[in-house]
């Protein structure tokens, strides 16, 4: 299975999540959350690879 999930960053907690078949997908998606709950988020790598952690997306200062 290849594609993407979007984790908050530094969370261990299980969580039921989508898979995102792009990166573009997923990086949009993360930009959203992490803005509207103020925290990073992490795109990972579903499939097992060096590096699981592609991304991390901070939220966006406002102004």
């Amino acid at each position: 299975m290849n594609g993407y999930i979007i984790w908050p960053k530094g969370d261990m907690r299980l969580y039921t999540c989508r898979v995102y078949k792009t990166l573009q997908e997923a990086s949009d998606v993360a930009q959203e959350r992490a803005d509207f709950h103020h925290r990073p988020y992490e795109v990972r790598a579903v499939n097992e690879t060096t590096q699981r952690i592609i991304k991390t997306i901070e939220p966006r200062r406002r102004k």
